[in-house]
């Protein structure tokens, strides 16, 4: 009955993706598939990736890039020099504009992030700056950040979605119609659709980007994507195709199939700051409850990584602590005794079904924990009420969600987190981290705060979501791995 339900709906979704708009596509035009549509285009203001996915490196650009081997690039500065690793002087590539017509001056580098630092604006990742000590304009293509003290991710957090430079005079604009020096410009969203963004003929990479158009269609459903794809509705599907149908695509010669890795962590989070999951001897006992290779099966037909700490394997301090904490359902139940529940007790699941998934793997671990007693209720929630409740209020028992930031262990050292984790001792090592320049010193505290984690089991680690990219034959210059949340087209083009 549930397949048959699923039929149903399916039937006039195809139906309507056929007579859509903007389906049919000319020589340089690209339709990719989104399974998010973004709650807003501000990457100022919000930290979701379904908005770096259409925005970061597309729409906006920062001074510092992630290339896709993972490599820190200049982009919009051209170069930098420090003597000491506190003071850094940028040099902006010169004749660079907006898609306003102005050209980026450094200025505009200094109003960024002085809001960014500004508590008044709610900047989703203001910890991402608070090194900062000074920003000081020197002329108009040279400007200089004075840190407060060593910041060892300095770099890299100028390459992040919050970092994106844009002019001062869009800043009421940012949500829904941003600006910035990007490949593409802005050019339509018509909500719950499309997102259209057209090619900048004034970019300052010689050669790109090579499309004249890309037009982002959202479709949430893995089975309504495949079907967008064989009906030739769209190009190329980015983000949520779906595991189960690789293989057939694989065989099918009208596609190619990239499989790649990703940044982004699949958890179950637990809200630390509520009982049960308070006690740490709840929380290692739905670790050990979760037969993560089920999970992996069950939700993404084995595709992916189970994962046993934050830190994931594109990351060069990654330890492989994924049996750290194995099965183990008579251990689940002994711990949950000696917490004062030998009987178990009921929770609430919260996840949002825009991400595939969340839904499957929370099936999944629902009959898991039921077997040691914790019976979960699992509860739909939409992305932006998501957003809304569990990570900006943590109003939730547990969720699912996939964590896309690279290096985003900083996450556990925030008490305030939707995860409450709150451990001084975790504070402590990550701060210390922070000010240690790259080297096997930096990498000890990782490795000590990877196997903290795994103690603590302030979440538990399921899986690295994979790249699964599909395209149409012909298409060429994706990225196959994701170092970064970003879905740069920038190279992507038709073979001649």
């Amino acid at each position: 009955m549930r397949h048959a339900a699923r039929l149903m709906v399916l039937a006039p979704l195809a139906l309507a993706l056929v007579a859509a708009p903007g389906a049919a596509h000319a020589q340089g035009t690209l339709v990719v598939q989104n399974s998010t549509e973004p709650p807003g285009l501000d990457l100022t203001a919000t930290p979701a990736s379904a908005t770096a996915a259409v925005v970061l490196y597309n729409i906006q650009e920062c001074l510092v890039k992630v290339d896709r081997h993972g490599k820190l690039v200049p982009w919009l500065a051209e170069r930098w020099h420090t003597t000491d690793n506190r003071n850094y002087t940028f040099f902006l590539k010169r004749g660079v504009r907006f898609h306003n017509g102005r050209e980026l001056r450094a200025a505009d580098v200094k109003f960024v992030f002085d809001r960014a630092m500004n508590p008044e604006t709610k900047h989703p990742y203001p910890d991402y700056y608070a090194a900062i000590g000074d920003i000081i304009v020197k002329d108009d293509y040279t400007i200089t950040f004075a840190l407060k003290s060593l910041n060892a991710n300095f770099l890299l957090n100028l390459a992040r979605q919050g970092s994106v430079i844009y002019p001062r005079e869009a800043v009421e604009t940012l949500k829904s119609e941003p600006i910035g020096t990007g490949p593409f410009r802005f050019a339509e969203w018509v909500r719950g659709d499309r997102i259209v963004l057209a090619r900048s003929p004034e970019y300052h990479v010689k050669g790109l980007p090579k499309l004249d158009k890309v037009v982002f269609r959202f479709i949430a459903d893995p089975n309504a994507t495949l079907a967008a794809l064989k009906a030739g509705d769209v190009d190329a599907s980015l983000f949520g195709l779906g595991p189960e149908h690789v293989q057939e695509l694989q065989k099918d010669p009208r596609f190619q199939v990239i499989v790649g890795d990703t940044t982004n962590d699949v958890v179950l989070a637990m809200n630390n700051s509520r009982k049960p999951y308070a006690d740490v001897r709840v929380r290692r006992a739905l670790t050990h409850a979760i037969d993560k290779q089920d999970v992996l099966k069950g939700a993404m037909f084995g595709m992916g990584r189970i994962l046993g700490s934050n830190v994931d394997p594109l990351n060069p301090y990654f330890v492989d602590l994924a049996g750290a904490m194995p099965y183990d359902p008579a251990r689940a139940k002994k711990l949950l005794a000696e917490a004062g529940y030998p009987n178990g007790f009921d929770t609430v699941l919260k996840v949002s079904p825009q991400y595939y998934y969340t839904v499957r793997s929370g099936e999944i671990i629902a009959d898991q924990l039921q077997k040691v007693g914790v019976r979960v209720k699992i509860e739909q929630i939409e992305w932006g009420q998501w957003i809304a409740r569990v990570w900006r209020e943590a109003e939730y028992d547990l969720t699912i969600i996939g964590h896309a930031e690279a290096w985003d262990i900083g996450n556990y050292a925030k008490p305030k987190y939707y995860f409450r984790y709150d451990s001084a001792k975790f504070q402590d090592l990550f701060r210390t981290s922070e000010v240690t320049l790259d080297g096997p010193a930096r990498r000890d505290l990782y490795v000590q705060m990877q196997k903290m984690l795994v103690a603590d089991a302030p979440v538990v680690w399921l899986f690295m979501h994979p790249r699964l990219l599909v395209a149409k034959k012909g298409l060429q210059g994706f990225w196959k791995d994701l170092p970064i949340p970003a879905a740069d087209l920038s190279e992507v083009a038709w073979a001649k």
